[in-house]
């Protein structure tokens, strides 16, 4: 699938939006949605960079170890991929995301989401950070 056949957005059921108020661990959902009007094929990881208010300090969440596959999106159909976020109150060391750019498997371009939730704990230098990307489906 290309990123001109796709339209993505946040996930809103209950289930998956995070708590606003939660501090640690909690996961969202971001949604794909071919609306071409042709059959795509898409699978592995999306490339997920978060930015700061204007474009400012950029953070490429890291990858999960989780094994994918791919998923076939007739016209209208969607898939899913989860963010694992750890979110945070505190003023010291922490991100606060604007925007989320998503860039679909092997393409360049990238959908463009407004963040929507609260503060994340900065560990974009980190071996093993709380915050990350799973693959889609």
């Amino acid at each position: 699938c290309h990123t001109s056949e796709l339209r993505g957005a946040f996930a809103t059921g209950e289930d998956a939006a995070p708590d606003e108020n939660a501090t640690g661990s909690t996961t969202t959902s971001i949604v794909l949605t071919n609306k071409g009007s042709r059959t795509c094929t898409i699978g592995g990881f999306p490339g997920v960079d978060l930015t700061s208010e204007n474009g400012g300090e950029r953070w490429s969440l890291a990858r999960s170890s989780a094994k994918f596959s791919s998923i076939t999106l007739n016209p209208g159909d969607s898939t899913d991929f989860k963010l694992n976020l750890l979110m945070t109150k505190e003023d010291e060391g922490f991100y606060q995301p604007a925007h989320v750019e998503v860039t679909p498997p092997n393409e360049t371009t990238s959908l463009n989401l407004n963040w929507p939730w609260g503060t994340l704990v900065k560990q974009d230098g980190a071996t093993h950070p709380g915050t990350f990307v799973n693959p889609i489906g």
